[in-house]
């Protein structure tokens, strides 16, 4: 089953980052449905989050990824902060806002 929308998990490893929350209205605003998981401090609370949100995508901010974070998920993408809007872009197939799931500023 195919969503109409992409789903991203954000997490933020080992250390809390402000930039998560406005990571996550930006991708919002693009249309993205966003799960932020807030904080995590392993690798099997990541992957164990990720299983139950089926996300299309997992954004790490914080610190850099956990080794075998992209094994242990499988072909989920994992982006940072700096990778987030190529990763993005690529799994939309370039397409922004929709009819169905506009900006929030267009709300």
């Amino acid at each position: 089953m195919r969503r109409e929308r992409l789903r991203v998990l954000l997490v933020e490893f080992e250390k809390p980052d402000p930039a998560a929350v406005a990571l996550g209205r930006v991708l919002r605003d693009d249309g993205v449905e966003v799960v932020h998981a807030g904080r995590l401090d392993t690798l099997e609370q990541l992957r164990s989050t990720a299983e139950q949100e089926d996300p299309d995508a997992v954004g790490v901010l914080g610190a850099a990824p956990p080794e075998g974070l992209e094994a242990a998920l499988g072909d989920v993408p994992v982006f940072t902060a700096a990778t987030a809007p190529e990763v993005v872009k690529r799994l939309a197939g370039g397409r922004s806002h929709t009819g169905e799931a506009p900006s929030d500023r267009a709300r």
